[in-house]
């Protein structure tokens, strides 16, 4: 019978053959799922890493059973515009290319293919591959920035506020108390011209937060005198029993709200 003769070279080429196949492994186990990283709620943030207006801001939520709510600003007509929530949408994740598909608010149908470029627990970027809308394509070149939303703060934003805006040369002057429930429902009191407390009859109006985003829908805009639906996003945060609103604006405007929580709403003057 005939032997091989196992020479130095031969255990060091096996040894370091041994090495380069645990480091393979290691890093194909170290690499993210993009399935499983995707689920969550995620609120974008940026478009070609410029901040954009908090009026423009969606949110998407890419669940487990691979069905996707989308929440954004919708121009319903003419003269109304409303903040809608959408989990007509269903997705699937093939490596880096999300796809989704489903029907908007309006009845188009929508066929998605957005490219991950990068992603981690924090922050997603992706670029769009295809965007049909009833068949048809519009091309889109941006880049889209998302972070992801991960605190709950239902709780403490649940409750009556006192305050006003604090922005440098505003006309909304006066103070306002705004009382929100659980259920999603709210109450608005303002000071007519005589300073007496009311409470919008015709507000109508609904809330969403997304962590700390906080999104209301309203009617009968009494600053700017503009009838029918429409809507404000606000980046907010809280600190005990104080609340700040900031808003992105058109021209890179910030508009800020300060507010205290009370026990109750005002006394109101019949």
């Amino acid at each position: 019978m005939k032997t091989r003769k196992i020479t130095a070279n031969s255990i060091l080429y096996v040894t370091l053959s041994l090495v380069l196949s645990l480091l393979t492994n290691c890093e194909n186990d170290n690499e993210p799922d993009a399935a499983k990283l995707l689920i969550g709620k995620w609120e974008n943030t940026e478009i070609n890493h410029i901040p954009i207006v908090t009026d423009s801001k969606f949110v998407m939520e890419l669940k487990s059973d691979n069905k996707e709510l989308y929440a954004s600003g919708f121009k319903l007509d003419e003269n109304n515009e409303s903040w809608e929530e959408n989990n007509s949408y269903t997705y699937s994740v093939q490596n880096n290319i999300l796809t989704i598909d489903g029907k908007n608010v309006l009845g188009n149908l929508f066929h998605m293919e957005f490219e991950t470029l990068t992603l981690n627990q924090s922050v997603w970027t992706y670029s769009v591959k295809s965007f049909l809308i009833d068949g048809v394509s519009y091309p889109d070149a941006k880049i889209y920035t998302c972070k992801r939303v991960t605190k709950d703060y239902s709780q403490p934003f649940t409750g009556i506020w006192y305050g006003r805006c604090t922005s440098e040369g505003t006309t909304d002057t006066k103070y306002h108390y705004w009382e929100y429930f659980s259920d999603g429902t709210y109450n608005y009191y303002y000071q007519d011209d005589n300073n007496k407390w009311i409470k919008k009859s015709d507000n109508e109006g609904r809330y969403f937060l997304y962590g700390t985003l906080f999104v209301s829908n309203y009617s009968n805009d009494l600053l700017s005198g503009g009838t029918g639906h429409a809507f404000e996003c606000w980046d907010f945060s809280i600190n005990g029993n104080t609340m700040t609103w900031t808003g992105l604006r058109e021209n890179n405007k910030i508009v800020t709200y300060q507010m205290k929580k009370v026990s109750t709403p005002p006394l109101l003057n019949w």
